[in-house]
């Protein structure tokens, strides 16, 4: 009896050890499907409610969690009710503030009162009440906003934001109901839907409204056009576009994409209604890739049957549709092709076809020289097309390249070495002229010789490098003097056919100077001619050609390149290219210039600008033009207003196009978009014209 005392006594102290640890912790564990700690805790006589106080936390299992000044733990009710300045954080990363909240003992199932809630990609809510039951969280006069509060543009005043009755969100389907939507830009309500739906942020992909375009223009009116978005499956989706134009045709356009792992294809197609009753107007794209063992094959297919429709009515831009099949294979040492190919030219008149069928092509690349210990390259095409005078020409051409490096380690000098050989087979059926029929060889050797001046200290670094390349090669009859242009000062062939070659022995010198602050500052001048040595007598060329002079200059974002063609024997410029990009304070400008003096061809000068300016915050002013200097006149220029933030995107555009091509004639108008994130929202705002480089 009294060992049996002694083992109760036992039982009784571990016991108390074990009660007074828990307390002396601070947690409670009920049923391990809660983990309460606190900086108090009381326990009920019956042990069925818990009181913690006093940061006090409760944790389920999988993490989510609820902390407050005070929490209740009903055990018998299998409930936890919380009280003074509770925060819930469920395990997808959202942050709820609650007046008051009930909830289930796995923090599943809750019921709170006056909620705020910042969720894991910024946005933000509030609510009267909140229900969350298994997969569906139901919310009671909502708002929901996706803006920072930092980025607002007026104090207090969300670029956009949603207001509902009643928000339904099934977590199971990721879809998100509004019962009585009002949608309000800077707190003005501007849209009313009596149901709306969309998916909620972790949804990539789902079908639905995408955002609409409202424009004006001069000769097509008021038009709108909102896409609907179908998504088939995962690796297949459907656009369908309706537009609908005041003073014009309305028109349908369609995109199907399909992503596979034997390839990608793509439909692109519109029709328009025939409203006017001059035929209906249609344009179909096809695109598809299919990859295979053997290599790519490739099936693309552009055709319209009105030359001005897709331009008069801003589809794309196109003037040339390409059509045909190709198939490729490349590896580390070689590269196969087989293509033909149709194009259709639509902004000429009368003749407009060109033709390609086909055109093979087999490249053996960087094979090993044994005997020089050089690289050697061997091209081979073969190709025949009709072009557009009706002339059809047949070509087959080998070529073979060998290069070699060498570095002179005691002078410095610097070799980079050359030899080609093209032999050429061609037959050319001219309507018009005599036909051609013979074979040519283009045999070369040339080399580049610099010798490199370096100068380098912890500020700068500059090079000065001149160079000469002695290129032997006779002279033919199929190839006219090249002119320097720009980038092929020190080029070994300048002529871009392949059924000519540069004719003739020749030298091309000049040097580079490098500049380099070694931080965010470069400077780059290239001077040099051309001297063709030993010219035919009953050629008219010059020998020595005109001065060739560019220079590149970056100054931490911004950017010069120009290049400048000076007439050898009146130091005249005969023909400047440049193009500038800057980047300061608050302002990206781009500039492009072309100049072609009419003293020795047809005279051109033109200038094309782009800009954008941030003058506000989000707030952007875009413009873009062109204008050809010698006639004084616009080709066409744009400007207008962007806001951009974080949740909302609102394009304004205005714009002037000076175009004429039979039915397209100068015209001008606006076009207006609004983007809310995130509805199927896009960067890529509205559907203006743009007439000159755009600032990304």
């Amino acid at each position: 009896m009294i060992e049996l005392f002694k083992l109760k006594y036992f039982y009784i102290i571990f016991f108390s050890f074990i009660i007074l640890t828990v307390l002396a912790t601070n947690k409670i564990s009920a049923d391990q499907k809660i983990k309460i700690t606190a900086d108090k805790i009381q326990l009920d006589q019956n042990e069925e409610t818990i009181r913690a106080s006093g940061n006090a936390i409760a944790q389920d299992e999988k993490g989510s969690n609820v902390s407050s000044d005070l929490i209740i733990y009903d055990k018998g009710q299998s409930s936890i009710s919380a009280k003074g300045n509770i925060i819930f954080n469920d395990i997808d990363g959202n942050t709820y503030f609650f007046h008051n909240l009930n909830s289930d003992d796995e923090l599943q199932n809750l019921n709170g009162s006056e909620v705020r809630a910042r969720l894991d990609d910024g946005s933000r809510l509030v609510s009267s009440r909140l229900v969350k039951k298994n997969n569906i969280n139901m919310l009671e006069e909502a708002e929901y906003t996706p803006c920072l509060e930092n980025d607002y543009l007026i104090e207090g005043c969300p670029g956009w934001k949603l207001k509902a009755k009643n928000i339904f969100h099934d977590s199971q389907s990721k879809t998100i109901h509004y019962d009585h939507a009002r949608i309000h830009l800077f707190n003005l309500p501007v849209f009313y839907l009596p149901y709306f739906s969309h998916p909620d942020p972790s949804v990539n992909k789902r079908s639905g409204f995408l955002m609409p375009t409202v424009e004006t223009d001069q000769n097509r009116g008021d038009s709108f056009s909102i896409p609907v978005f179908y998504n088939i499956r995962s690796n297949i989706d459907l656009t369908i576009t309706p537009t609908l134009q005041s003073k014009s045709n309305d028109f349908y356009s369609l995109n199907y994409r399909h992503l596979s792992e034997r390839g990608l294809f793509n439909i692109d197609t519109s029709i328009d209604d025939n409203d006017d009753g001059r035929g209906t107007s249609t344009h179909f794209f096809f695109n598809g890739t299919l990859n295979n063992p053997y290599g790519s094959i490739n099936t693309f297919l552009q055709t319209s049957n009105n030359d001005t429709y897709m331009r008069k009515n801003k589809i794309n831009k196109l003037t040339v549709l390409k059509s045909g099949i190709s198939f490729k294979r490349s590896d580390d040492s070689s590269y196969f092709s087989i293509d033909s190919s149709s194009y259709k030219h639509l902004a000429k008149e009368g003749e407009q076809w060109e033709y390609v069928y086909p055109r093979i092509v087999y490249n053996l690349d960087d094979l090993e020289d044994p005997v020089l210990n050089g690289r050697i390259n061997i091209n081979n095409q073969f190709d025949f097309n009709k072009d557009l005078n009706d002339s059809y020409t047949s070509l087959a051409s080998s070529q073979i390249n060998w290069q070699k490096n060498i570095i002179e380690n005691v002078s410095g000098l610097v070799f980079e070495n050359t030899a080609n050989f093209r032999a050429i087979s061609i037959s050319i059926d001219n309507k018009n002229s005599e036909d051609i029929s013979n074979i040519r060889f283009y045999p070369q050797i040339s080399s580049v010789i610099s010798y490199p001046l370096i100068k380098s200290s912890e500020k700068f670094t500059q090079t000065l490098t001149p160079k000469i390349m002695p290129i032997l090669a006779p002279y033919n009859n199929y190839t006219s003097a090249q002119n320097i242009s720009n980038s092929n000062l020190f080029s070994a062939n300048r002529a871009t056919s392949i059924k000519e070659w540069e004719s003739g022995p020749r030298l091309n010198y000049g040097f580079e100077w490098f500049l380099d602050n070694n931080i965010d500052k470069n400077i780059k001048f290239t001077i040099g001619q051309s001297y063709r040595i030993n010219k035919n007598d009953n050629s008219t060329d010059e020998e020595l050609s005109d001065y060739y002079f560019s220079s590149d200059a970056s100054f931490k974002k911004s950017y010069i390149n120009n290049s400048i063609i000076i007439d050898r024997k009146d130091v005249d410029v005969k023909s400047i290219s440049m193009n500038t990009y800057s980047d300061l304070y608050n302002l990206k400008f781009k500039v492009d210039y072309d100049y072609t003096s009419g003293k020795y061809a047809s005279a051109n000068e033109q200038v094309a600008i782009g800009g954008e300016y941030n003058f506000e915050n989000n707030f952007f002013f875009k413009f873009t033009g062109t204008k050809d200097l010698d006639t004084n006149k616009n080709i066409g220029y744009q400007y207008g207003l962007l806001y951009e933030d974080n949740c909302l995107g609102i394009d304004l555009n205005y714009y002037r196009d000076l175009t004429i091509d039979r039915d397209i004639k100068e015209s001008d108008g606006y076009s207006f978009t609004i983007v809310l994130k995130p509805f199927g929202s896009t960067r890529t705002y509205g559907k203006s014209k743009v007439f000159g480089p755009i600032i990304n």
